[in-house]
């Protein structure tokens, strides 16, 4: 017997996780009339979350549809170089470590570069989100309709469909593979830092950035990347002194890491100093207090879960968490949640089902995640690896996703250097 159809008016999603994907969808489902509720198992917007960059590119333009108008025409302003203009393209640097010398640029038709605190405050606006609600089990109802939510601090709620946006090591993933150990992420074994930056010196800020305005990518022959952008300017152009600065530099290693933040200073100045510039100075010149956080990279090949006749279903990291190493994390969240509002918006016009939808939501997303997920591992090796490098991913594919995966991206591959024109 055919499951009952959900009416329109009584359709309800409930968002697990308050990062960018679950905020855009909740602004995305709002600015469509549609009712939602969104929690967060942390008490407050960042709480305990470090900082770093993301670009946005080939998903620039669903983006646009996702966001209310002003939130879109805000973009500018939260992007970590907002005298670039969104359309003026370009092609990103990737430059020998120990030359400075261009290896390759990266062409992308329009885009930026954001810090991960500014564009999830920015996606936040307007958006009730209820934090401290960490959820602990989810029930179905014998209907075949609903879904109800159980949080630990007594909290019940019921809904039509629950989307799992919690990130790489999802709780919802769990709920819909069955098992943790199904869920479980594979640790990438890197050894990646993370680090923001203030040099407190106008003339050091402006030398750093001096040929490479927004970011570049550092690829040594000694097999590990230094990567920096600015991440955003609080006291404008004009105060250097104030700039703030994302910067990374990873490597595989076999030897214990430091575990304390002068250690890992003291070991990133010692690698800087075979390099070139701009990355030797970037690099040598950051502060003795600087918190070099470990980045702990995993990824899970998305593969299909059940999804309890459309009642469960995954978004962004929580359905394909991958290695950050060719710059698609961000811009197939995007692409998840414009497929996903698309069918949820056929249910509201009594076009369809959601045990349709999400079905068909999933027939596309699972083969896209599963092989963004491996070239990502695959592009993470060979980037680590000096004699690889040009073979990788992002040397052969560029910023585009995997062939036959979106039809809206129009980038091309990696161009010689005698083409690059640095942005």
């Amino acid at each position: 017997m055919a499951a009952p159809q959900t009416q329109p008016q009584d359709l309800h999603v409930l968002i697990i996780g308050s990062g960018i994907t679950g905020l855009v969808l909740a602004q995305a489902l709002n600015q469509a009339g549609i009712r939602y509720s969104i929690f967060e198992k942390e008490v407050a917007m960042n709480y305990r979350s470090n900082e770093w960059t993301m670009a946005i590119h080939w998903s620039l333009d669903r983006l646009e549809k996702l966001l209310p108008e002003d939130r879109f025409a805000n973009m500018l302003e939260v992007s970590c170089n907002p005298a670039v203009p969104i359309d003026a393209g370009g092609n990103y640097p990737i430059i020998h470590g120990e030359t400075g010398n261009l290896l390759a640029g990266v062409p992308y038709a329009k885009g930026l570069r954001v810090p991960r605190s500014k564009m999830r405050a920015l996606c936040a606006k307007g958006i009730d989100v209820q934090y401290g609600k960490n959820l602990i089990d989810v029930a179905f109802n014998e209907s075949g309709q609903g879904v109800v939510a159980f949080f630990e601090d007594g909290t019940v709620v019921s809904g039509s469909i629950l989307v799992g946006a919690d990130g790489p090591r999802s709780t919802v993933r769990n709920f819909a593979m069955g098992s943790t150990e199904a869920a479980a992420v594979s640790r990438f074994p890197i050894f990646h830092t993370n680090m923001t930056v203030t040099y407190d010196d106008a003339d050091k800020a402006r030398y750093v950035r001096e040929r490479f305005p927004t970011s570049y990518l550092a690829l040594s022959d000694r097999s590990f990347h230094a990567f920096q952008s600015i991440s955003s300017m609080p006291d404008g152009v004009d105060h250097p002194e104030s700039w703030i600065f994302h910067m990374a530099m990873a490597w595989f290693s076999d030897t214990e890491i430091p575990a304390c933040y002068q250690e890992r200073v003291k070991l990133i100045r010692q690698k800087a100093e075979g390099l070139g510039e701009p990355a030797r100075s970037a690099f040598t010149w950051i502060p003795d207090d600087t918190q070099v956080h470990k980045a702990d990279i995993s990824y899970w090949a998305t593969q299909p879960w059940d999804n309890r006749q459309g009642r469960i279903t995954l978004v962004g990291d929580a359905a394909h968490p991958m290695p950050p190493y060719r710059g698609q994390g961000l811009n197939h969240c995007i692409c998840d949640v414009s497929n996903l509002l698309a069918g949820v918006q056929e249910v509201m016009r009594g076009q369809s089902t959601l045990r349709d939808v999400v079905a068909a939501y999933e027939t596309e997303l699972v083969p896209r995640g599963r092989e963004e997920v491996k070239c990502s591992v695959e592009n993470g090796y060979m980037l680590h690896d000096w004699e690889k490098v040009r073979e990788s991913p992002v040397f052969r594919n560029g910023f585009k996703p995997m062939d036959g995966h979106d039809k809206v991206a129009s980038v091309e591959v990696a161009v010689p250097v005698g083409q690059v024109a640095a942005n």
